[in-house]
């Protein structure tokens, strides 16, 4: 083997052990979370989040958002969902789109909530394509279309929603 493969080798090694220790850092968090220690999830979530790991910054906006482990802080949520987002995370997206639909620390905002939504959705995420059969449906902030909102529900149907299932099954049941 070569020199230069031997090394690219070793650095594969490396950076396979750093992921690993990455996700075992996260399920301890994760694993805090779920007991309660809102605490000790909220810093271990911290941690990740300031390396870099956008599902820590996920989880460190919810609890931001709900003020676990932390005081309620709508703006730092935000922040948090925001930069998440802006690296690629469609849950984050989803979040996004959810603090503007519920005015969370900002104006409510049903289209730029949409607009949120609609990046998440597109990303694959079932909740953002959930939300966004919703704004179809109800016509807020999206136009009214059933079609459209059927789709979406499909699409997060099939991700196992189970919300979206009998929203589409209300919708078969009643179509307009």
């Amino acid at each position: 083997m070569g020199r230069w493969m031997g090394a690219a080798l070793a650095l594969l090694v490396l950076s396979s052990a750093a992921a690993d220790a990455a996700a075992a850092d996260l399920d301890s968090a994760k694993a805090a979370y779920q007991s309660g220690d809102y605490h000790a999830a909220f810093t271990e979530f911290q941690d990740l989040a300031n390396n870099g790991d956008t599902e820590a910054m996920v989880w460190l906006g919810f609890l931001y958002e709900q003020g676990q482990g932390t005081a309620r802080d709508y703006d730092e949520a935000m922040r948090r969902f925001r930069t998440a987002a802006d690296l690629g995370d469609a849950q984050a997206a989803f979040y996004v789109g959810d603090m503007y639909a519920n005015g969370y620390g900002i104006a409510q905002d049903a289209i730029e909530a949409v607009r949120w939504y609609r990046r998440s959705a597109g990303a694959g995420d079932v909740f953002g394509q959930f939300a966004l059969g919703q704004a179809h449906e109800r016509g807020d902030g999206a136009p009214r279309d059933l079609r459209a909102a059927r789709r979406w529900y499909q699409a997060a149907a099939d991700q196992g929603s189970t919300d979206a299932r009998a929203a589409l099954q209300r919708l078969t049941a009643n179509p307009e």
